[in-house]
């Protein structure tokens, strides 16, 4: 019997090395990985034009699109995680002490509905009490997937961002991934969290919640002809994921002295891999999710996490 021919778009992370160096191989599936390690491109492409037929994708934008009728279904693969305590930057001499300090202060992210923004307006609500309506929302790119922002301000602005908070233009900006050395060194910026670890290992304590950026996102047409595809898809994501535990474990392969040690001491606080996949191990996190994105007016009802993903993966 043929395999099945299909293209997947994925981020070139150390959970995914496995599969994209051909070390891991899904059952009956020819896989023609593409490594897109820009997330903006690849989520583009597989929103507006489904250029994949599997593709890494923002879950909040993902959330969007379900509801607006597009005909994705998500495998509870999660291969981009982030607390964001740490990427919050402030300037000082604005009294911005504590998070309830942002309340009518100008907040740059480069755009709105992101999976980052997401977790954050529901970590300033659930945490702090901020409502997003109190925050005054620069943004540099055009959103994804439209929406209506009843009540919330967002101003798009042409000029990154980062170079508006640079020039003093913002009060406080929220970076993505990164970051760079130069607010590291610049005196009049400062983390919102400057104890960051502590503050994120205690959220997830609390909570529950190791934020899900991303999510694995199939063409819902493929599952009905080929219904097995996603349990081999989930099967060799998860191979993959023990290949990189497997080879974290040798400190000569990671670019820390004491790999080991942050190895070790991240298993205690999450019992186990943090990146684990499934539906039963993520329930917190997923739950937590598609309520912000209710709340937040991305989507027009609270999704039950059932609902998103392919049904034969539930007991993941």
């Amino acid at each position: 019997m043929s395999k099945c021919r299909i293209s997947l778009a994925v981020g070139e992370y150390d959970r995914t090395i496995g599969l994209i160096s051909g070390q891991v191989v899904p059952v009956g599936i020819d896989l023609n990985i593409l490594p897109m390690s820009d997330a903006w491109d690849r989520h583009q492409r597989m929103i507006r034009n489904e250029e994949f037929d599997v593709s890494e994708l923002s879950l909040s934008s993902y959330l969007m699109a379900k509801e607006r009728g597009q005909e994705l279904i998500a495998i509870p693969v999660f291969p981009y995680r982030m607390f964001r305590h740490q990427f919050m930057l402030v300037r000082k001499g604005r009294g911005i002490a504590d998070p309830k300090d942002l309340k009518g202060k100008k907040v740059g992210t480069p755009m709105y509905q992101t999976t980052t923004m997401l977790w954050v307006r529901g970590m300033l609500k659930h945490e702090y009490g901020i409502e997003p309506e109190e925050i005054d929302w620069i943004t540099e790119r055009e959103e994804l997937v439209p929406f209506v922002s009843d009540g919330v301000s967002i101003t798009v602005e042409s000029e990154p961002v980062e170079e508006l908070f640079a020039q003093g233009k913002l009060d406080a900006v929220i970076v993505i991934e990164e970051v760079e050395q130069r607010w590291l060194d610049d005196p009049g910026v400062d983390r919102l969290f400057p104890n960051f670890p502590e503050v994120e290992a205690d959220y997830y304590r609390r909570t529950g919640i190791y934020p899900i950026m991303h999510i694995l996102a199939v063409k819902a047409g493929l599952v009905a002809q080929f219904p097995w595809l996603p349990r081999s898809l989930y099967d060799a994501f998860c191979q993959s994921l023990q290949y990189a535990d497997q080879m974290e474990r040798f400190p000569r392969v990671v670019n820390l002295a004491w790999a080991n040690a942050y190895f070790e001491a991240e298993r205690i606080v999450f019992g186990g891999n943090p990146y684990a996949y499934g539906v039963t191990r993520n329930r917190s996190s997923l739950e937590a999710a598609v309520k912000y994105s209710f709340e937040q007016g991305l989507t027009g009802h609270a999704f039950q996490v059932e609902d998103i993903f392919v049904p034969t993966l539930l007991d993941t």
